[in-house]
């Protein structure tokens, strides 16, 4: 099973909501006057798509209580349990198998020890 934990009821999400309401009184023409390098810092190349994400209200503050929002909520357990095969659809009882519809090397992908590819 996935962790239960009510994201909005975390110490994270109390720090950003914190955060926000500091935040939201800087215009993104202030964080780029503050930070000549904020596209390097807040963008992401991958072949020939960017994904820029400098033009928001966001600073290396913001992304390390977004990180801390997902230790909180156990995320690194529930892509493992995701990726493992173990039951996480609650409602079916069974393993997700998004990651064999996707998979397209030769690894196995086992959910209750049987290669499902």
């Amino acid at each position: 099973m996935l962790a239960a934990v009510n994201p909005t009821k975390t110490a994270a999400w109390k720090a950003l909501q914190v955060h926000h309401r500091q935040l939201k009184k800087v215009s993104i023409q202030q964080l780029f006057e503050k930070d000549s390098h904020r596209f390097e810092q807040f963008s992401l190349c991958a072949k020939d798509i960017v994904l820029d994400y400098s033009k928001n209200r966001i600073t290396s503050e913001t992304m390390d209580l977004l990180v801390a929002l997902a230790k909180e909520c156990e995320i690194e357990k529930s892509i493992q349990q995701f990726f493992s095969g173990d039951i996480i659809n609650e409602t079916e009882n069974r393993a997700v198998l998004h990651t064999a519809l996707r998979d397209f090397s030769g690894d196995p992908i086992k959910v209750n020890g049987k290669n499902v590819k």
